[in-house]
């Protein structure tokens, strides 16, 4: 499927021309691609004393395969159909969980994540979920404040079921500290 290209108009000064990029489907080739983007994607913890991040595992390939066979991964291209980020989820009890969002380093704060965002719940929609979730960083500003100006809203720890609680425990399993994570939704 050709990539639909979003054209992104000029900063102000017109000295840092906005990035043009596409969002389609991944394809198996894209799957060896995406760790590269992941890594790059998590530079930025360093810049919240979250370095160990960058050592721990990024997506296994084989659940990124899957999401992809689904059609629950997307992928956010370059010019040169060039991974620069990419979605991913899969379902849980009959919601869309996004399990993972990445954008390259030098491609963050340029309406990539969003973009993404935007394809993900076209598709959840059509494919007739009525809620998306995820867990994230309550307090990162790229996380949970990102997705609360995306209509996502924190699940009180007392509402949340045991799936989600499971998340959160392996989560803390690989490092993430259990007090500073949250599970967010958005009705669609």
């Amino acid at each position: 499927m050709a990539a639909a290209y979003v054209q992104q108009s000029e900063s102000e000064s017109f000295k840092d021309p906005l990035p043009r990029f596409g969002i389609r489907s991944a394809r198996p080739s894209d799957i060896p691609l995406l760790e590269r983007v992941e890594r790059s994607a998590a530079e930025i913890f360093r810049t919240v004393g979250l370095d160990h991040l960058l050592d721990g595992d990024m997506m296994n390939p084989s659940v990124l395969a899957k999401m992809a066979a689904m059609n629950h991964l997307w992928i956010a291209v370059n010019d040169w159909d060039q991974p620069i980020g990419f979605l991913g989820g899969h379902d849980i009890e009959g919601k869309f969980h996004l399990a993972e969002v990445s954008v390259a380093r030098e491609f963050q704060g340029r309406g990539v994540g969003r973009a993404l965002m935007a394809t993900m719940v076209e598709q959840a929609q059509r494919e007739g979920y009525k809620a998306i979730t995820l867990t994230t960083f309550r307090n990162v500003p790229w996380n949970g404040p990102w997705y609360r100006r995306l209509g996502f809203s924190e699940v009180d720890e007392k509402n949340v079921d045991h799936y989600y609680l499971s998340i959160l425990e392996n989560e803390a399993e690989h490092g993430l500290d259990r007090s500073s994570r949250c599970v967010m939704h958005k009705l669609i």
